[in-house]
């Protein structure tokens, strides 16, 4: 969830439970304060009524009494009761053909030692509209004020954070390897500056750093291939010299393959320091089907070795703009692998997709641990031959292109996908 965002749940939240608890509140609040009032003015009219009966009682003109009053009904009472009763029915109105709301007081009362039943309603339809209008009123001014509390919060909050999302977006273009430091705007907000100064500091320290590493790599790999090809070439030497003892070749064999695996070390360190200086920038059309076939058949004298079958589907003539040499190292160190940690009679899978490729193998082991797979000098296996810079190089390759490569471990099959992007 975005900060704005998050910053204005609480807000919104607050508000819906305010819109949701006062509306009702105050409609019951009103309804009580009208029936209240009614209720007074229902007792008044008993008094009045109560007064004119005294001095007409004599001559009992209740009957008439109704005809012109049909909310006022008196009779006599069959039961007696001290306390009046006050309620709310719906009362049907032969005029507008409806049932109307009334406000009934029924009431027991003593008139010339006689005791009688009267029953006043009044209408509430007046009082209902009165109460349906104020309620919309509120209503409607509940939103308007929410309405208003969210545009102008987020207005604000957008000006507000707009430096640190500008330095964010800065943050994401930036390339350690390409800028010395990123250049950010200046901000009145104290903590964004603040924010924004040790940004720069920190990029201009690790762009420094960076180059330091880099160059260290370059001078010690390049500086490290005259006394390697001197240490090779001194052990070749060796090794024709007579007479040797069993225990000497051994000794001398064993100088010649750590000669050796150094020389690789100091070539693949080269190779991954080149990739990270862009020394592969010339692009072509490169035909993954193609380069396949052609690594398929230089490691062909490999394959026979370990009895391992390789099966090649292809599903798309998949064609990506790279580097040559560079789409030839990814593939070939994963087919590489694939050889190296088969097992004998085992089989390797190559299936071609569009904008993909998946190299699939048998292997010694269950699943391999797919969080430091990738990482420098992690190596899974003990072969002693695996400098465990393979994938490392290929996921820098991948990286390069922005393809993503995965690995998954599926019916004794160790997987590696490359899903090229269609830009």
């Amino acid at each position: 969830m975005k900060l704005l965002s998050k910053s204005l749940k609480g807000y919104i939240v607050y508000s819906v439970l305010v819109l949701i608890v006062s509306v009702p509140v105050f409609y019951f609040e009103l309804t009580s304060i009208v029936a209240e009032d009614v209720d007074e003015d229902l007792v008044a009219q008993k008094a009045d009524l109560m007064a004119k009966m005294e001095k007409v009682i004599a001559n009992k003109p209740f009957e008439y009494f109704e005809v012109f009053e049909p909310d006022i009904h008196i009779k006599p009472a069959n039961t007696k009761r001290i306390k009046d009763s006050t309620y709310t029915i719906l009362f049907f109105d032969s005029i507008s053909k409806e049932n109307v709301p009334h406000r009934v007081l029924e009431s027991i009362v003593v008139l010339k030692s006689e005791w009688y039943n009267i029953t006043i309603r009044k209408s509430l339809v007046d009082n209902d509209n009165l109460i349906f209008s104020i309620v919309t009123v509120q209503a409607v001014i509940l939103v308007l004020i929410i309405v208003g509390l969210l545009f102008i919060t987020r207005y604000h909050s957008n000006k507000l954070w707009k430096p640190f999302y500008a330095t964010l977006g800065k943050l994401h273009d930036y390339k350690i390897e390409c800028e010395n430091s990123i250049e950010l705007g200046k901000t009145e907000i104290d903590e964004f500056a603040d924010l924004n100064t040790t940004i720069t500091s920190l990029t201009s320290r690790n762009h420094e750093m960076y180059l330091s590493q880099k160059e260290f790599t370059e001078n010690a790999s390049h500086e490290m291939q005259t006394p390697l090809a001197v240490f090779q070439s001194k052990v070749e030497l060796l090794m024709q010299t007579t007479p040797l003892t069993g225990e000497q070749a051994e000794l001398i064999t064993e100088l010649s393959d750590a000669g050796q695996r150094m020389n690789r070390l100091n070539k693949t360190l080269l190779l991954l320091s080149k990739i990270d200086n862009d020394q592969f920038n010339v692009k072509e059309i490169v035909n993954i089907n193609t380069t396949v076939q052609k690594l398929a058949e230089q490691y062909k004298n490999a394959l026979n070795q370990k009895k391992l079958s390789l099966h090649t589907r292809v599903a798309c003539n998949t064609v990506i703009n790279a580097n040559q040499t560079l789409i030839e190292i990814l593939i070939g160190n994963l087919v590489s692998n694939a050889i190296r940690h088969n097992v004998q009679g085992g089989k390797i899978n190559i299936i071609i997709e569009p904008n993909q490729f998946c190299i699939s193998n048998t292997g010694n082991t269950d699943s391999l641990d797919a969080t430091c797979l990738f990482q420098r000098f992690q190596k899974q296996t003990s072969d002693a031959n695996s400098l465990g810079l393979g994938l490392e190089i290929a996921k820098r390759i991948c990286n390069l292109y922005k393809a993503a490569i995965t690995y998954t471990y599926s019916d004794s099959l160790h997987s590696f996908t490359v899903s090229f992007s269609n830009s």
